[in-house]
């Protein structure tokens, strides 16, 4: 009986055992862990410069460095008291060149020099037509010895002249020995030489350049055409080739419009931001 007891209660407990029976426990399954991504060195950010103001009235594809130059010469002076005070009045630093041995040539030299303005002697030099050369002319068939001793007097003649350009001069310019009997002068005295270039054929420049001679060589007539129009023009020219280049030299004459129109249009210069310097400013 006993037994009977005792079988029935172990068997309840396997019973009960197994009603009790629990699955283990699935493993729980993370995600991976995301791999880190290696940031990427950050390319610096390239601020362009801001473009550069460009000069008042000048377009940004011809503005020089520096403020544009513009020399004008007033060729022939001498002959007339009244030519050289037209010149005066413009107000500006232009440049007188003053024919030797006229009636008037050492008054307005010095009418010229005493109002601030730079003097030159215009010496004339053959040329090829021969045309009448007035006093102390350089002929091509002068000796040396007498090509500077014309040079010498035509300077003594145009008190305080700084320097020397030709007056005509196609036949005498393209000739090397005139020139260094020329230019020898010039070298002695401390004076530079602009050559007019009234032929193609000149070598006044180059020869300058071999004897140690500061010089320069004239950019445009103005006045070929005694003109109002067409000298305005001309100057309009001049305006932009000094924007272009940096620096121009004209050349207009003493007993024509151009000093005149040059007064007339003082404030299209200031306006299109280019100087009027002295002849040697633009010498080198």
């Amino acid at each position: 009986m006993r037994l009977a007891i005792v079988l029935g209660v172990l068997v309840g407990l396997g019973l009960s055992c197994q009603a009790r029976r629990v699955e283990p426990p699935r493993p729980v399954v993370r995600p991976p862990a995301p791999t880190p991504v290696r940031a990427s060195t950050p390319v610096p950010r390239v601020t362009p410069p801001p473009a550069p103001e460009p000069t008042p009235g000048l377009r940004a594809t011809e503005a020089p460095a520096g403020r544009p130059r513009i020399a004008i010469v007033f060729d022939d002076a001498g002959g007339s008291l009244e030519d050289v005070e037209e010149i005066i009045a413009i107000g500006r630093p232009v440049t007188v060149a003053v024919l030797p041995g006229l009636a008037h040539s050492s008054e307005v030299a010095r009418r010229a020099a005493a109002a601030g303005l730079e003097v030159i002697l215009h010496l004339p030099i053959e040329a090829t037509g021969h045309q009448p050369l007035g006093p102390h002319g350089v002929r091509v068939s002068m000796s040396d010895a007498e090509i500077a001793a014309t040079v010498r007097a035509a300077l003594h003649t145009v008190p305080g002249a700084v320097g020397v350009n030709n007056h005509m001069g196609s036949l005498g310019t393209a000739d090397r020995r005139v020139m260094r009997a020329v230019l020898a002068v010039a070298r002695q005295k401390g004076l530079y030489f602009v050559d007019s270039r009234t032929t193609a054929d000149t070598v006044a420049a180059d020869v300058a350049a071999e004897l140690g001679v500061p010089r320069a060589s004239r950019t445009i007539f103005l006045d070929n055409a005694n003109e109002e129009e067409a000298i305005r023009a001309e100057v309009q020219r001049l305006i932009s080739l000094a924007r272009t280049r940096g620096e121009a030299i004209a050349i207009g004459h003493a007993q024509h419009l151009a000093p005149r129109i040059v007064a007339q249009m003082r404030d299209e210069f200031d306006r299109q931001g280019v100087e009027l310097v002295p002849l040697s400013m633009l010498v080198r």
